[in-house]
């Protein structure tokens, strides 16, 4: 049997395999960190967040394509069943892994720096200008109540 044969041999009867229950798994867990990274994790710095969304968002859709390729090969849907389709998916998300790690490592480190170059010194000169001030002298305490107060308002007019 041939390298072609057999990843295009399609078994439904078959069923999952121990490698198909992994990349099922797998996929399941990247639909859940996509998710997660998309709606409930925040950043302080503005670089790292679209990052993290980004990789949210390519999580969600490679997950959710494995998943339905792995549920689809589940309810023995001939095409779907072939082998090729799992070692397609497994090269795509591989490659993904291995971008963000790229990103991560060589990128957005000189992003990070770039963001902080540009929020540092706002936040330097707004310190400066409040230690140059004079603190605000304290407000007299009322003698009277609002509604006398105003009442002297109207009366004035």
């Amino acid at each position: 049997m041939g390298f072609i044969e057999y990843m295009t041999a399609s078994s439904p009867a078959a069923g999952f395999g121990t490698l198909a229950w992994i990349f099922f798994l797998l996929q399941l867990i990247g639909v859940a960190a996509g998710a997660y990274l998309v709606y409930a994790h925040t950043e302080r710095n503005q670089a790292r967040q679209t990052f993290m969304r980004q990789l949210g968002i390519a999580l969600l859709v490679l997950g959710g394509v494995g998943l339905l390729a792995a549920a689809l090969r589940l309810f023995g849907v001939p095409l779907i069943s072939q082998r090729v389709w799992f070692w397609v998916l497994l090269v795509v998300d591989l490659a993904v892994v291995g971008y963000a790690t790229y990103y991560m490592r060589n990128v957005l480190p000189e992003l990070e720096k770039a963001q902080a170059g540009k929020r540092g010194p706002r936040q330097g000169q707004a310190r400066s200008i409040a230690a140059d001030q004079a603190p605000a002298p304290p407000r007299p305490v009322a003698t009277t109540s609002r509604r006398d107060a105003r009442r002297e308002r109207k009366k004035k007019k």
